[in-house]
């Protein structure tokens, strides 16, 4: 379906009520704080988002740690009651599967197994039970406490404000405003800026959520969803902080961060017009719903988004009960997926702790290294590698190296997007509607690499040129 072109002349205005326009207003403000105002804490520039996070743990660990192990539980549950009732093994009642939604947990054999596999690995980490090889302490730190815990936490929470963005009005005025850097340059709808901004400074996935919802009710095509997935909702700027701070780079942090916000801008323009994302198909799941078209002036730009976002915000529910609806769906999703994502990140962390697999793989690319003048080169091409596997284990694998070189990593790693121990199967199992296959992710994975490596020794070098590293 072709999207209507306006101009300012067509556009019809609402009445601008003081009920909608506050709502639309409170719920903007609000979520953009939540996602978009950067603070301080405990000395280091995050997002609100982050914040509360930090005080949830910080309030009651055990009772985090419960609450994940639960929405772990109850996806095994629920996938394995839907996955019986659907092959045939189990019959339940029709009011029983709308109620337990069953067609929301029914998925691949696969990530049945992922699901189940993962209530005994938690049910280990908690209970401290079960081979010690198996539950080492660095990969259950960083596959639990760095992932699991993360997803389990930030997926509901911000999925409260993600909600009143998207509900009432928020994703509409932001859309608008950025259509005419979205449409030419990455030929992907205005809106889908807010799934980027959501990525880069809440967590990908946020970024997820918010186009799945979009997704849903018809804002998005799969090539869209594809498209967005794949090239914008990489790591976030918080996680970039933290591995900043590691690497004792935090006083580049801005300078880390243009660069990587540069990089993977090129990148994505370019992606965006290759197969496999050209060949997806332009499908609706639901009654299309494109954005207008407008053409007009700065001005007329921010009238027609504010009428648009006031619009939206009359139509939808309070901003209490979005937030409710927000954090239900959210911790639905979070279900989903946050047990397919313990079990995959432990067997890639048993990989790298107890093998010389990833030194392997890296060795073919000490070469380029040392053309693109990359200082400590084995290194960085093991960080890059491991960075598909696990961004923070990637891109903290260089500690020890050259500050040009932590510098070089960071950048590529935080925008590889495509993390197999946590981006990659979220997206397969929460967009297996389009679907999103683990081979094309690994060719976009390589893709992304392949362009990120001299881009970034590109902008590296240039930095180092005008004095700013």
């Amino acid at each position: 379906m072709d999207p209507e072109e306006k101009s300012i002349d067509d556009v019809d205005f609402i009445t601008k009520e003081v009920r909608p326009t506050l709502k639309f207003i409170v719920a903007f403000l609000v979520g953009g704080f939540v996602f978009l105002l950067p603070v301080q804490w405990d000395g280091q520039t995050t997002i609100p988002l982050d914040v509360m996070m930090t005080l949830i743990q910080e309030a009651s660990m055990l009772g985090v740690e419960l609450f994940s192990f639960t929405l772990i539980a109850a996806g095994g549950l629920f996938t394995t009651v839907a996955e019986l009732h659907y092959r045939g093994i189990l019959t339940v009642s029709e009011r029983t599967e709308k109620r337990l939604q069953l067609d929301y947990w029914q998925t691949s054999a696969l990530f049945w197994l992922l699901r189940i596999v993962a209530v005994f690995l938690a049910i280990g980490v908690l209970l401290e039970v079960g081979p010690g090889w198996l539950f080492a302490e660095p990969v259950v730190a960083t596959a639990w406490g760095a992932l699991v815990i993360t997803v389990a936490l930030v997926i509901p929470l911000g999925a409260i404000f993600v909600n009143l963005l998207a509900e009432l009005g928020g994703l509409q005025f932001v859309g608008t405003l950025a259509q005419p850097l979205m449409r030419p340059v990455f030929n992907l709808p205005g809106r889908s800026a807010l799934d980027s901004a959501a990525s880069w400074l809440g967590s990908f996935s946020i970024g997820y959520y918010l186009t799945r919802n979009v997704f849903d009710r018809g804002g998005y095509n799969k090539r869209e969803v594809f498209a967005i997935c794949t090239c914008f909702a990489t790591a976030n700027l918080g996680t970039v902080g933290a591995v900043a701070a590691v690497l004792e780079i935090l006083h580049l942090f801005p300078v880390v961060v243009l660069l990587y916000v540069i990089a993977t801008l090129v990148v994505g323009a370019i992606l965006i017009r290759l197969p496999p994302l050209s060949t997806v198909p332009e499908e609706y799941i639901a009654e299309p719903d494109p954005e207008p078209q407008f053409a007009g002036t700065a001005g007329d730009y921010v009238r027609f988004a504010f009428n648009e976002g006031v619009r939206t915000a009359r139509q939808g529910d309070s901003i209490l009960r979005s937030a409710i609806t927000g954090f239900i769906d959210g911790a639905k999703l979070a279900g989903m997926i946050v047990g397919t994502v313990l079990t995959i990140a432990m067997a890639v962390l048993l990989v790298e702790q107890n093998t010389q697999f990833f030194e392997y793989v890296a060795a073919p690319f000490v070469p380029l290294m040392n053309i693109l003048g990359i200082p400590d080169p084995e290194m960085a091409a093991i960080g890059i590698i491991l960075g598909g596997a696990e961004y923070f284990i990637g891109a903290t694998f260089v500690v020890e190296a050259d500050i040009l070189t932590k510098v070089f990593v960071v950048v590529v790693t935080s925008g590889q997007a495509i993390f197999f121990a946590a981006s990659a199967p979220m997206m397969v199992d929460m967009f297996d509607d389009i679907p999103m296959r683990f081979r094309d992710l690994f060719v976009l994975l390589i893709l992304r690499t392949a362009l990120l490596v001299p881009i970034s020794a590109v902008l590296v070098h240039a930095a180092v040129a005008l004095g700013l590293l």
